[in-house]
């Protein structure tokens, strides 16, 4: 069976070890080992915790001796020994706390309820009872005894299976202390210590029980030392069996799902119902709607149903995804979100077949928390928007979760579970105020104010916060509640606009008068769709006020939980983002001077690649991208700085994953301002990234009307730029070869551009032979004499092609290190470098060099997305490790290969990689097989000829995956 190529290369022997070899010298104590995850050092409260337990189930079994039942003292035993079975080792499992905490409850409460009893005074019904309780005890033990049974190594790997054997016991128990009658007496820990405390002062007046006691109490501070001891040796074997399992390869880098809320009150029934939906599912996953207006605490319970330990269990760790689409305020932007959310690294010009691609790539169930999707729902594009959800629908492995402020779920074509939350109850309701508000909990006046503002969590909880900063009691608070928002009451349920008021009162608090700057820093924050730093707001987004006192507005800002702060970052909560952005209150103003603080922030940063400044620019434009991006997409006034503005955002895009929309709008604004100029940058930055994107019709389209508008406006220099681009293009494509390079050198020459001549001379050299070195090398001298680092760095990548091609490896050698130094200085395809020097080492057989270059031009070429050079990559894995005897690594490369071909829309390369990764594959299985005539041409342009014949041939740069050979 082929491995998925995230889990290769695998380490040392293809040879599984045995579980000796993975647990060298542990012996387990069953009787002692306690949890995996404790840290190691003095014991715990936990620790002392689970011991004083176990004592306390000794004085339980010397009471069930004096109570004069049959069978009580079976059950007590069997009791003691499940508790102690759940605290082992081995069965430390996520559902093994709630059987031992249900198991100790129902034994409390048979104690207590049979203490000082006589036979004849029991009821029959209890003691039908008691027997029923010990057959479950009984079942319980012998499901437990099958996971102890297990060695190590199959209780960890098949720890789903031992979960799912676990949680039957725990739902065997499910209804017993509803049954049993006393559920309500130990609904809490304080409930459960005062049981527990009346049953010892109940047992313990004979003195012998206090020795008995004592005794335990002994024993356990003997066996700490070897707990402990266990511990360590167990989280060594979870650590080699993780080791294993990764491998050297890492899967798509997810985004970080944030934590669940620390305080969480009266959800716990829709959770419980969530995971059980979630969890339950065996063929196609859940679709799961969570609507209600803003402030109910919508994300709070889909962040506590994914780090509930059942669906963090089911789905695995890196398989639950937040998509954060608060930010997605346009079509584009959801695409965005959804790509960079899951780590997508394939990039074929269509975001969406890429986000689908990348979720198929795994059958492995897959969780997708779309949180806030009303963002991207109530866009004008609903249209657009649908179809996206109904792709993400059809897949059959992937839940989703949808959390957004509406009162009917997205889209009539999904088959939704959907729940419209209504408010917290009024118990709820006053433990999420006493929680942060300690001293307003005994106000008279907390009641009357929880239901002013509905028992709403967010309502609740910025009352809460207020009433702690300004030190003012639930009644003050109250008074200042119906001053503000009696008009709205007679509304009675319309949560919404409880919520404006309960905003309202936040926003005109005395907090925000006291700083003015809260208010102007509220706003523009409003306007960042994903927030920035307090660096950035200083520097540029409020640029008239000090760092100082944007620090203090910050700091009223979360003192009022009026924004966020995640990480370093600085951001408004959705509900109210839309609050403050109404147009009814926000200023309009602050819109327009904040797109112009964005139009100045991209003509600071504005460097081009290759100019001595061009790193800190490009990485100060990525911070704040989808905050530039989301600004100036909802611009419609066609301004020259506007237009500017978006064109080096373009640039920007086409060199670090190409995008069309950007220039797209930047296009369709210089139409309205009819300025020629502006139109024809607009179309070559069009151009320039549909040719990034392999889409080379379209590009080849724009690029001939870019040629146009330049020539209509003068400029001989741009206009040559675009002739430049269309031979570049035509040079690959089959059937479409033309003079346009030639055509572009001899304009070059006219205007004395030293750059256009480099890139000419270099694109004009497609021989591969020893009269191309003659030429190369004197380009090369050109480019150094004109320093000209980006050419130089292309010129030395033929140089290497072609050495390669004539067989002289060790030149080729030095020419691909001088590739190398050269991209990594100037930030320029520094993975194709990386590629080329492991394609040499695969021919100098130098084969653990050849596989550190390939595998780290291959996270180069993800981070770019271009489907062909990270296929060409894979493709050379896949020989490398073929010829390392790794099969089934190179199986998983040439496999993968083959999946990011299908993404080669027209491209020659495509039937190239298909013949010669069906032969290779071919080969693996049947080592005797040679090319035929057909494969052997697809090995040639592949550079892989020379694994059947003496002499190498290079790869052709036809097709070149980034496009960046241009003009750069």
């Amino acid at each position: 069976m082929m491995s998925c190529f995230p889990c290769w290369p695998k380490r040392g022997s293809a040879t599984a070890a045995s579980d000796d070899d993975l647990f060298p010298a542990i012996e387990l104590q069953k009787q002692q080992v306690r949890n995996v995850n404790d840290d190691l050092g003095a014991p715990s409260k936990s620790e002392y915790a689970g011991e004083m337990g176990k004592m306390f189930l000794e004085v339980l079994d010397i009471a069930a001796k004096q109570i004069p039942v049959p069978g009580v003292d079976i059950v007590i035993k069997l009791a003691k020994n499940l508790v102690q079975t759940c605290e082992d080792g081995y069965t430390t499992l996520k559902h093994a706390k709630d059987l031992k905490n249900r198991i100790e409850n129902l034994t409390l409460i048979l104690v207590d309820e049979l203490k000082g009893k006589k036979a004849d005074e029991i009821e029959g019904k209890l003691q039908k009872y008691i027997k029923q309780l010990q057959g479950d005890l009984e079942y319980i033990q012998s499901k437990l005894d099958e996971i102890a049974k297990q060695n190590a190594f199959l209780v960890i790997v098949f720890r789903w299976l031992n979960e799912n054997k676990v949680q039957g016991c725990v739902e065997r128990l499910a209804n017993a202390l509803e049954s049993f009658g006393f559920a309500q007496q130990i609904a809490d820990a304080q409930a459960r210590e005062d049981l527990s405390r009346q049953i010892i002062t109940f047992y313990t007046q004979n003195a012998h029980i206090v020795n008995n006691i004592q005794e335990v109490v002994g024993d356990i501070q003997e066996v700490v030392g070897d707990i402990q001891e266990d511990v360590k040796g167990m989280k060594t074997a979870l650590a080699i069996l993780t080791e294993r399992k990764e491998g050297i390869s890492s899967g798509p880098r997810r985004g970080v799902i944030p934590v669940a809320p620390d305080i969480f009150f009266g959800r716990d029934t829709i959770v419980d119902g969530f995971v059980h939906t979630l969890v339950s599912q065996k063929t196609i996953m859940a679709h799961i709607c969570l609507l209600g207006p803003g402030g109910m605490g919508k994300t709070s319970i889909a962040r506590s149903v994914l780090h509930h330990p059942s669906v963090v269990n089911y789905f695995g760790e890196g398989n639950r995804v937040w998509v954060p689409c608060v930010k997605a305020t346009s079509v584009s932007l959801l695409k965005d979100t959804l790509y960079d959310s899951l780590g997508v690294s394939l990039n074929t010009g269509d975001p969406l077949r890429d986000i689908i691609h990348d979720l198929n790539s795994s059958k492995s169930p897959i969780i997708l928390l779309l949180d806030n999707f009303e963002t991207p729902w109530n866009l004008h594009s609903q249209a657009e928007v649908l179809e996206i959800l109904l792709q993400l629908a059809k897949l059959q492995h992937v839940a989703l979760l949808v959390t957004m402020r509406s009162f009917e779920p997205p889209g009539d074509g999904i088959h939704w579970e959907s729940i419209h939350l209504e408010a917290v109850d009024n118990k709820a309701s006053a433990s999420i105020y006493s929680e942060i508000h300690p001293a307003g909990a005994s106000d008279l006046g907390l009641s009357s104010l929880l239901d002013e503002v509905g028992h709403m969590p967010l309502a609740i909880t910025l009352m809460a916060k207020l009433g702690r900063k300004m030190g003012y009691m639930p009644t003050k608070l109250l008074g200042l509640y119906k001053e503000a928002g009696t008009a709205f009451l007679h509304l009675g349920g319309d949560a919404q606009r409880s919520m404006d008021i309960c905003i309202t009162l936040s926003v005109q608090s005395q907090l925000m008068k006291d700083s003015p700057s809260a208010a102007k820093v509220l706003d523009i924050l409003a306007l960042l769709p994903v927030g920035t730093t307090l660096e950035a707001l200083s520097q540029w987004w409020v640029g008239d006020m000090p760092e100082a006192t944007i620090s203090l507005g910050l700091g009223t800002l979360l003192d009022t939980s009026l924004v966020e702060k995640r990480a370093d970052n600085y951001v408004v909560l959705p509900v109210i983002r839309r609050y403050v952005l109404d147009p009814k209150r926000f200023p309009e103003n602050t819109r327009e001077s904040t797109v112009q603080m964005a139009c100045a922030y991209l003509k600071k940063h504005n460097a081009s690649l290759g100019e001595s400044n061009y790193l800190s620019h490009k990485n100060a434009r990525s911070l704040e991208e989808a905050n530039l991006q989301g600004i100036l997409l909802e611009t419609t006034a066609p301004a020259p700085d506007i237009i500017q503005a978006l064109l080096v955002l373009s640039e920007h895009q086409y060199q670090t994953r190409p995008r069309v929309e950007i220039a797209q709008h930047a296009w369709e604004l210089s139409k309205k301002l009819e300025d020629q100029k502006l139109y024809a940058e607009a179309l070559y930055w069009n151009g320039r990234n549909l040719r990034g994107l392999a889409q080379y019709e379209e590009a080849l389209q724009q690029f001939r009307l870019a040629r146009e508008a330049f020539l209509l406006v003068s400029e001989p220099k741009r206009a040559a730029d675009a002739l430049y681009c269309i031979g570049d293009i035509s040079i690959f494509t089959p059937g479409r070869h033309d003079r346009s390079l030639e055509d572009a050198l001899a304009e070059y020459q006219s205007l004395g551009d030293p750059t256009g001549i480099a890139l000419c001379q270099i694109k004009l050299v497609t021989q591969w032979d020893a009269q191309s070195i003659s030429k190369l090398t004197t380009t090369w001298e050109f480019c150094v004499s004109n320093n000209l680092p980006l050419q130089q760095t292309t010129c030395a990548r033929w140089l290497t092609r072609t050495y390669i091609n004539l067989g002289n490896f060790d030149e080729a050698k030095q020419w691909g290190l001088i590739t190398l130094d050269a991209a990594r200085k100037t930030s320029y395809r520094v993975y194709d470098g990386l590629k080329i020097l492991g394609q040499i080492c695969i021919s100098l057989g130098d084969y653990d060099k050849a596989v550190e270059y390939l595998m780290e031009g291959l996270e180069g070429s993800k981070a770019y997305g271009g489907a062909l050079g990270i296929a060409r990559i894979l493709f050379q894995l896949g020989r490398v490790w073929m010829k390392k005897g790794q099969t089934e690594d190179a199986q998983g490369a040439f496999t993968e290969t083959l999946r990011y071909c299908e993404m080669l829309q027209g491209s020659w390369y495509t039937p190239a990689f298909q013949s010669a990764c069906k032969f290779y594959l071919d080969k693996l299985e049947n080592p005797s097989i040679e090319p035929d005539s057909e494969e052997m041409e697809a090995l040639e342009l592949l550079g892989a000829k020379e694994d059947y014949e003496t002499v190498g041939i290079a790869e052709s740069d036809w097709g070149s995956d980034t496009g960046t050979s241009g003009s750069d």
